[in-house]
């Protein structure tokens, strides 16, 4: 990606390679774009308000505290793709809201779409980018149930920080729910996926 920081990275990258490298941060605030012109090349844009109605599908507030940042956008390129790149998909649409706790310790809900988008090749991405990260010394993939659907959960150790990235479907062909958590209880965790519906 263009964007180094981890911030950028964390809101905007499907491909967990950074992330892992890193905690939930809030996404930072960037240019506009035209959501409606092609992607031209770049590896992704972000920017709140590019899609509100994939916006409008995000909690507005957990266990009533007002999240840290939202924003959406696009992604664009095999470089913040990952694997989903190989099966074809070549561009993506989410929106991201995140609570940033401080101190590596934080949520992040996604809402993600794009013909062909489905629950295995989404956490295929995400445990693709973590395996290839050097940090990482354990990675652990279970079939998961959230909210009545059928989900998958990776739970991923590295040198600094315990991280879940659990997608479970939407109902809506192409659309996934992805929460990805840094340095929180287990039941912090389920407070949030059933909060995420």
């Amino acid at each position: 990606m263009t964007f180094p920081t981890r911030a950028r990275r964390l809101i905007v990258t499907l491909a967990i390679t950074v992330l892992i490298a890193g905690c939930v941060n809030d996404a930072p605030v960037l240019a506009s774009f035209d959501p409606s012109s092609p992607c031209n090349g770049v590896d992704s844009q972000v920017m709140k308000g590019a899609y509100p109605d994939l916006e409008a599908l995000l909690p507005t507030s957990l266990v009533n505290v007002a999240p840290t940042s939202l924003a959406s956008g696009r992604l664009c390129s095999a470089n913040t793709l990952g694997t989903l790149y190989g099966h074809g998909i070549h561009e993506t649409h989410f929106a991201s809201v995140v609570w940033n706790r401080g101190g590596g310790s934080g949520i992040q809900m996604t809402i993600m779409e794009a013909d062909g988008l489905t629950v295995a090749n989404a956490l295929e991405s995400y445990n693709s980018g973590a395996a290839n990260a050097p940090k990482v010394h354990s990675l652990k993939t279970t079939d998961v149930s959230v909210n009545g659907q059928a989900g998958l959960r990776l739970d991923i150790a590295n040198d600094d920080y315990q991280q879940e990235v659990v997608v479970w479907p939407t109902g809506t062909a192409g659309r996934v729910r992805v929460l990805i958590a840094s340095n929180i209880h287990e039941a912090d965790l389920q407070v949030a996926l059933s909060a995420f519906r």
